[in-house]
């Protein structure tokens, strides 16, 4: 990697080792999408004429990358995609499940090891076929066939098979009960697709490393209240409404533009000046002074967005983070309540642990331990055999707060001992070094939560899946086989065979997923907590508030903490 793609913050430390060369993909565009207008109106405030067709332009940062429903893994590809397909079972904003294309939400049969889900009459795709049974099982059985390398397969768990048992109702079977299935569908099975759809796979950039007919043209396959007109990488893509749509009052404009604007001063400039109707992920710092506008409205709601020290549990020559006391010295030496206050103006909610802090799953001691205690900090580096502290290295994205958060926590780990230099680097610079390497100690990002609810974050977040962040699946020898479990031993208490802590954890997690009991859930769930904590897995920070403006001439739009509502934006005067 050239080191135009390293920033170092902290001169004076030695310099951090070469990260991995940047992985190839599409820019963020910097300014509003561009293209051809033709197809449409004009954009911005100006009142349209009775013959002018309605579009609302939003910014998103980030650019979708894959819209195949079955190989999308990112918020900006779901949050367009969720225009285009319709899901099964849905999330409301209100964090609730509804009836999608199923006629209703099932209750699980044949003791809690089969669901049955009905599909609606009527309802057909964007090239107007009838959407059917078999295209219901086509689509779930392609995430489950193991040669799709799905990166959603693992949001089924225990789902072995599919059947048909009705004309219009697909059955799933499961290995073992799985009370919360329809709660995981809502972000595994976001799409019914035409039977065969998708074609033969290609190489593809993603978890998956795989693309289909669908990645690039989602032309016809969608049953949603828009259809896909253009995708212009490093600049917008533009939907049309589906004239035919089966819910009332949905769509209620012509058009939407997602333009990709990853640059914050220029999607809010926008947004003033009425170019842009809507912009997602307002800067903390730009939020009470955008609200002052007259003609513009904010909103603040609880976020799903976790701010989190990813750290590196390998054994790999020099890392500090590789012993637990050390890993352990970091946590309770890092001010949460001051990261929250200085990089998101108060805009969130302190972690204890991993789960939202005052939620009924989150570990009742987890919530009365002080997460910030230099005191304990210190006494963990006397545990670790370096009462003095250490050296270690934090890379961090660019751009947004990652870097800004990263020195916070090197100046608080400074007060303890600890030596932190930080060096930002683009987000694929960061994913090559944490997943292409063992020698990186720790890496300053975010995560955002799929649903609330708390199984699924601790099998997404810590499970065996690619979604692992922290290098506990790596091997301490070679990268051969970068899930493969390592970690912390066992809890010494732990009933079974495991050779290492985290073939125990998983054991744990699909006993609490198929429990039928919420208590014994609970209970699971807290264990696990106070393990990861125990342990430092990773370094929990904060929930930071989703915050969102448009302008006033935008109506019916939902901002919820796990799904926004586009379905039916209107746009007046």
């Amino acid at each position: 990697m050239s080191d135009d793609n390293l920033t170092e913050i902290n001169l004076d430390r030695r310099q951090f080792m070469a990260a991995a060369s940047a992985i190839g993909g599409a820019s963020l565009a910097g300014c509003m999408g561009g293209g051809s207008d033709s197809s449409s109106s004009s954009d911005g405030e100006t009142a349209a004429s009775s013959d002018e067709r309605v579009r609302v332009n939003v910014a998103i940062a980030a650019e979708a990358w894959n819209f195949d429903p079955a190989l999308w893994t990112d918020t900006a590809t779901s949050t367009i995609g969720g225009l285009i397909y319709d899901e099964v079972i849905e999330l409301t904003p209100d964090s609730e499940l509804q009836a999608g294309l199923a006629t209703e939400v099932p209750d699980p049969i044949d003791g809690g090891k089969a669901f049955e889900y009905t599909l609606r009459e009527g309802i057909t795709f964007h090239n107007g076929d009838e959407v059917t049974v078999e295209d219901f099982k086509y689509s779930v059985d392609w995430i489950l066939n193991p040669e799709n390398n799905s990166p959603v397969k693992s949001r089924m768990p225990f789902v072995e098979s599919t059947e048909i048992v009705g004309d219009r109702t697909l059955r799933l079977n499961l290995s073992k009960p799985f009370g919360t299935l329809n709660w995981w569908l809502t972000r595994s099975l976001e799409a019914i697709v035409p039977k065969g759809s998708r074609g033969d796979t290609a190489e593809g950039k993603g978890p998956s490393g795989l693309a289909t007919d669908l990645t690039k043209d989602p032309s016809g396959a969608g049953t949603g209240p828009f259809k896909f007109v253009e995708w212009k990488s490093g600049s917008h893509v533009l939907l049309e409404k589906n004239e035919n749509y089966w819910k009332d009052g949905a769509p209620a404009v012509d058009e939407i533009k997602f333009n990709f604007i990853g640059e914050d001063s220029t999607r809010l400039a926008n947004l003033r000046s009425g170019k842009l109707h809507l912009t997602n992920k307002v800067p903390p710092k730009d939020f009470e002074s955008l609200g002052d506008q007259p003609d513009i409205t904010t909103e603040s709601a609880p976020g799903n967005l976790t701010q989190v020290l990813y750290v590196n549990m390998m054994e790999a020559e020099g890392n500090p983070m590789s012993n637990r006391h050390n890993r352990r010295a970091v946590l309770f030496g890092i001010d949460r309540q001051e990261i929250l206050d200085e990089i998101f103006y108060g805009e969130g909610a302190v972690q204890s642990g991993p789960w939202y802090p005052d939620s009924e799953w989150t570990s009742p001691k987890l919530k009365e331990m002080d997460m910030y205690d230099p005191e304990k900090a210190k006494k963990e580096l006397e545990l670790a055999g370096n009462p003095d502290g250490f050296e270690m290295d934090i890379i961090a994205t660019k751009g947004s707060w990652f870097k800004d958060e990263a020195v916070v926590i090197q100046n608080q780990l400074s007060k303890i001992g600890i030596e932190a230099s930080v060096t930002a680097v683009d987000k694929s610079t960061l994913l090559n070094e944490v997943y292409g390497t063992s020698t990186w100690h720790a890496a300053m990002e975010d995560w955002s939560q799929s649903i609330p609810i708390a199984t699924s974050w601790l099998d997404a977040g810590y499970a065996d899946n690619n979604h692992n962040h922290n290098n506990w699946h790596h091997p301490s020898e070679d990268l051969e086989d970068i899930y493969a479990p390592s970690g912390p031993a066992a809890p010494e208490d732990a009933e079974g065979d495991f050779s290492n802590g985290h073939e125990w954890y998983v054991s744990k997690l699909r006993e609490a997923q198929a429990a039928t009991d919420e208590q014994k859930q609970k209970e699971i769930v807290w264990e696990l907590e106070e393990y990861l904590v125990e342990h430092g897995i990773q370094i929990d920070i904060a929930y930071v508030n989703k915050l969102e403006a448009w302008r006033n001439s935008i109506n019916d739009y939902e901002v919820g903490t796990f799904e926004d509502n586009y379905q039916f934006i209107s746009k007046g005067e």
